[in-house]
């Protein structure tokens, strides 16, 4: 990646100087509302906490990473031609946060999520709550909120911790599926893209049977199925793309681990600066001290000198 106001290019997609500088300018009023985005997440789950056992999950990801943010705008602009100016107007995942119920009082704890946001002067963005238990890939229900006056949005997932557990383990073939990587595997191949997707759906599906569906889910949002199976994938496609599900993933953990060293070291560097620049104001403090110091015993002795004729003026006759 180029600098954060220079172009930016990464897994075949790319941005303008001008199209990254729209997307990063998006991003950083994100990460402006964060802190206080957390806290009134914070306040809803401790709410639901005690009535109905919500449970907030992930929090560190509760801002989008800007990078993800990049390359969606630039996948848009390319598959879908999409102005960038667009994207950023319409996001609204940048700040994004995942409640968790257990299946018999998920609906009802969904519901008074609802209540409790509703208070805080949120509304849900209309076509923009979706039910997808339904669905074989993914299952869950993801909504969007908008403030009525600050016009701030975010959007929240609902899960039980099974559902919130199959998606994590899940993320690599999403990537996969969603991203370009498919096309790219099937060499142009339009029936061969299909036939790897379809390996995908069913490797995700994998992970969701042994998920409960909560009971009275279908109150909440608009019933959505998106995916279908196809109980004739062939067996070779379903392992080829489980090996790059474990190549992704791979790769996303080194990401994480360089990231990690990176910060820890960015605050290490923070931590000498501030060390160093304690130890300079200690060592300046020291030595206007000693100034001071040799300020006052300068004027003492001068004071002295001063002093001495008149003291000898003062013990008897002057002798001639």
């Amino acid at each position: 990646m180029s600098e954060a106001t220079g172009a930016w290019e990464g897994e075949g997609y790319e941005l303008s100087p001008e199209q990254n500088r729209v997307i990063t300018e998006r991003w950083q009023r994100a990460a402006a509302a964060r802190d206080r985005m957390d806290a009134m997440m914070k306040g809803v789950q401790e709410e639901t906490a005690q009535s109905h056992g919500g449970k907030l999950e992930g929090l560190e990801y509760s801002l989008k990473d800007v990078d993800s943010f990049r390359r969606k705008a630039a996948t848009a602009l390319k598959n879908e031609e999409v102005p960038v100016e667009t994207t950023a107007r319409k996001v609204n995942d940048l700040n994004r946060y995942t409640l968790t119920f257990e299946p018999d009082a998920y609906t009802e704890g969904v519901e008074r999520t609802y209540e409790r946001l509703r208070e805080s002067g949120y509304e849900p963005i209309p076509g923009k709550e979706k039910n997808t238990w339904q669905d074989p890939v993914y299952k869950g229900i993801n909504t969007s909120w908008r403030h009525t006056e600050s016009k701030e949005q975010f959007e929240l997932q609902f899960h039980t911790p099974d559902s919130f557990k199959a998606k994590m383990e899940n993320h690599e073939l999403y990537e996969i599926s969603r991203g370009s990587e498919l096309d790219r595997l099937a060499a142009g191949d339009e029936k061969l893209a299909k036939s790897y997707q379809d390996a995908a759906n069913h490797l995700q599906n994998e992970r969701y049977k042994n998920v409960k569906i909560p009971p009275g889910q279908e109150r909440i949002g608009e019933q959505l199925i998106r995916d279908k199976l196809n109980p004739r994938v062939p067996e070779e496609h379903v392992e080829l793309i489980r090996r790059k599900e474990a190549e992704k993933h791979a790769e996303n953990l080194a990401k994480a681990e360089a990231k990690a060293a990176l910060k820890q070291a960015e605050q290490a560097t923070l931590q000498v600066d501030a060390l160093t620049q304690a130890e300079t104001q200690s060592l300046s403090s020291r030595l206007a001290a000693k100034t001071v110091q040799e300020q006052l015993r300068q004027k003492a002795e001068a004071s002295r000198t001063e002093l001495l004729p008149t003291q000898s003026r003062g013990r008897g006759p002057s002798l001639k």
